[in-house]
């Protein structure tokens, strides 16, 4: 067994199914502008007959980034793999990047996304010698524990709740280009308020609908959209928060509070087990506030690992 190099098209055909669509081949080439080129590799019997795990990488210089236009990336998994062979490919893996000259990066996704495969790859990369780059705090709703919603709120989210449900709010999925372009609009307001950057444009998530379905929400208070939400299916049974936000000054109507249990209610009807709200840390350091927050509307929390290999084979 060794790592091999693949073309898009094989490695496209080997690891059709990973836990997650932003390890898919596709997704890896929609973004291939931004990176010098995009690489796919696979942990493989010398005659290729037999794949076990698989990654994608965004090749910028020395560097071998996984993700490098994404959440998160990590490993794909042809079909189950045992534990040492987990070892036994990650174990490979300093020796085959190092020969590369290369330097590599991987951010993991929440373990939820695939909890048992997930969990033994980041045992594998703590044990292989592989830098812990940072820790980040992931938060998401947990439908598959059926405590009520009311139950998971604080204290402060139920009064916020309370007074939004008196208001004549209306959610909506925005299917129009005008309705989508609102949503964003909201978004884009939101994050220049708060000094946050807004990394997608409209037309980028245009595209990526293409490939992975996009849902576009506003919520609406006397027909104007005061809070927006936009939201990927990201796994059979997870989509993931990839904006939201209120427009700036429409605090003291309690929009995000609604906007959070509306989510909740629609994506738990809809059957899913998570709806990943994202992190709320920066290169592992939290936003006590958006963690306040996310908690404080009904989030769980849950540790995101990101990995490095400095390419030189003693640091491991």
């Amino acid at each position: 067994m060794a790592w091999i190099e693949l073309d898009s098209n094989d490695y496209a055909k080997n690891f059709a199914n990973p836990h997650a669509c932003y390890l898919r081949t596709d997704f890896n080439l929609l973004n291939a502008a931004k990176v010098e080129a995009v690489r796919f590799f696979a942990y493989a019997s010398e005659s290729g007959a037999d794949y076990k795990i698989g990654f994608a990488v965004g090749e910028k210089g020395e560097d071998w980034d996984s993700p490098y236009s994404a959440p998160f990336g990590g490993f794909a998994c042809a079909k189950g793999v045992t534990t040492d062979e987990i070892d036994d490919a990650i174990g490979a893996l300093p020796a085959f990047v190092s020969a590369a000259r290369k330097k590599l990066h991987v951010t993991f996704s929440p373990a939820f996304y695939s909890q048992t495969f997930l969990t033994k790859c980041i045992s594998s990369m703590f044990r292989a010698g592989f830098s812990v780059r940072y820790v980040d705090i992931n938060y998401a709703f947990d439908f598959t524990d059926a405590t009520p919603y009311e139950k998971r709120i604080w204290k402060r989210a139920r009064q916020n709740l309370k007074q939004a449900f008196a208001l004549p709010y209306d959610l909506r999925e925005e299917r129009t280009p005008e309705g989508i372009a609102a949503c964003y609009e909201v978004i884009r307001q939101n994050r220049e308020f708060r000094g946050y950057p807004l990394k997608m444009s409209l037309e980028a998530l245009k595209q990526t609908s293409m490939i992975v379905p996009v849902h576009f929400y506003t919520l609406n208070l006397e027909g104007k959209p005061v809070a927006a939400a936009v939201v990927y299916r990201v796994a059979p049974k997870i989509s993931q928060v990839i904006y939201w936000g209120n427009v700036p000054g429409s605090e003291e109507s309690r929009p995000m509070n609604l906007l959070a249990f509306k989510m909740f209610e629609m994506f738990k009807v809809l059957g899913m087990d998570y709806l990943d709200i994202g992190i709320s840390t920066e290169y592992g350091v939290p936003n006590v506030g958006l963690c306040a927050f996310k908690e404080c509307v009904g989030c769980s929390a849950e540790l995101k690992y990101s990995f490095d290999f400095d390419g030189t084979i003693a640091a491991c």
